[in-house]
């Protein structure tokens, strides 16, 4: 007689890799819920202890000593801040670098330009500006050195706006 092969073990086994993938997206769907949890903080991502307009120009007052604005129109590119604040995603992503410096002087008082600029960057979910969402990333406080901080925002404390200095702007003028 002929021996008949066991279905039985061939099914078991034939599931095994299934198990392996269900077990693999619970453990993506674990890390992705805790990172998505740390990310939501109210504070932006990074723990600030009360700041008031004067302690902001406290830290920001050396950035800008020595700053080079011309450096942080490269910067805004080099960061990637360009992609949501200039171009065609401009004020439909996020706000427009190009009146940055005129909108943040009145924008939450009794915060400077300059400190405003300062607490977005850093403590982005400190203050939301109304019809956009929060989604500016909370890592530039860690990714961002104060030298390039301040170059970053003395670009955008320029009088005409964020577009002083590009190509086009100096183009329209002659």
């Amino acid at each position: 007689m002929t021996e008949q092969p066991d279905l039985n073990a061939t099914r078991r086994t034939s599931l095994l890799p299934i198990y392996i993938a269900l077990a693999l997206l619970g453990v993506f769907v674990v890390i992705f819920v805790a990172e998505f949890l740390d990310l939501s903080k109210s504070s932006g991502g990074v723990e600030a202890e009360v700041r008031t307009a004067e302690t902001y120009m406290d830290v920001v007052t050396p950035l800008l000593t020595n700053a080079n604005p011309e450096n942080g129109e490269v910067l805004l590119q080099q960061y990637g801040c360009n992609a949501c604040h200039a171009g065609q995603n401009a004020g439909r992503l996020a706000p427009a670098h190009s009146d940055v410096a005129q909108v943040a002087a009145i924008r939450r008082p009794p915060l400077t330009a300059a400190a405003y600029i300062y607490e977005s960057i850093i403590y982005p979910g400190a203050f939301i500006v109304d019809g956009y969402e929060r989604n500016m990333p909370r890592i530039y406080a860690e990714q961002i050195p104060d030298d390039d901080l301040g170059d970053i925002i003395a670009y955008l404390l320029l009088p005409n706006g964020a577009t002083q200095m590009t190509p086009e702007a100096t183009q329209d003028t002659e």
